[in-house]
């Protein structure tokens, strides 16, 4: 007989956190001792945990997320344009004219900004991407 189930490699920190949900839900119920309903709620959060990132990743392991739909949008656009500069209202009518928000546009911006590859300038009215030849003059010890 053979056994259908699929099993996959638990680590012991998955189940420690699988105990620690379980703990947290039967507090949200003022319980003292976990129940089997806890466990399982448990464990329904964490596929739909994992599902989410699945739907975040397409069949080539790419991101799809927002994000980073808008700041390969953005990315096209500076690979077009004639200078290093980009007219924040250009990338805004680019941007919701794909359907996206105008808030989604300034997350990306404010996300990709902290990772050091792009920032604004001239009262947030201009976009600028960081280049290679501005990061050569920096001194690295």
């Amino acid at each position: 007989m053979t056994n259908s189930r699929q099993f996959s490699h638990t680590s012991p920190r998955t189940l420690l956190a699988i105990i620690r949900m379980a703990q947290a839900i039967a507090r949200l119920h003022f319980r003292q001792l976990v129940q089997l309903e806890d466990v399982d709620e448990a464990l329904r959060l964490i596929k739909a945990a994992k599902s989410s990132l699945n739907d975040q990743v397409s069949s080539t392991n790419r991101d799809t997320s927002k994000t980073t739909q808008i700041y390969e949008i953005i990315r096209q656009m500076h690979n077009s344009s004639q200078g290093n500069d980009m007219a924040i209202d250009d990338i805004r009518r680019r941007i919701t004219g794909r359907g996206f928000t105008e808030d989604e546009m300034w997350n990306t911006i404010k996300e990709y900004s902290d990772f050091g590859v792009l920032f604004t300038t001239g009262d947030n009215t201009r976009l600028r991407f960081v280049m290679d030849d501005e990061m050569s003059d920096m001194e690295i010890d």
